[in-house]
């Protein structure tokens, strides 16, 4: 999809994040949603992917997408870590 495209379909899931109360960033279609526990991200992502393939009839690659601490986590080439 195109980052063009993707803005544009995926401005009602930013609003929903928001809504719901998460802290997440966004480019293109790459996705990163921060939760404070690994449970809460597991229900965060359990509750999303109905939403966007029932609501946006779109679909998420479950290969690609995974729940991980964000020591673990590449974001558009770039790594994080605590201080």
């Amino acid at each position: 999809m195109s980052p063009l495209l993707s803005n544009i379909m995926l401005s009602e899931l930013d609003k929903e994040l928001e809504r719901r109360g998460h802290r997440f960033v966004r480019y293109a279609d790459d996705l990163l949603i921060l939760c404070k526990s690994k449970l809460a991200a597991a229900r965060t992502m359990s509750n999303l992917v109905p939403y966007i393939e029932g609501k946006l009839f779109l679909k998420v690659n479950r290969d690609k997408s995974t729940v991980a601490h964000v020591r673990n986590v590449k974001f558009l080439g770039y790594s994080f870590y605590i201080k």
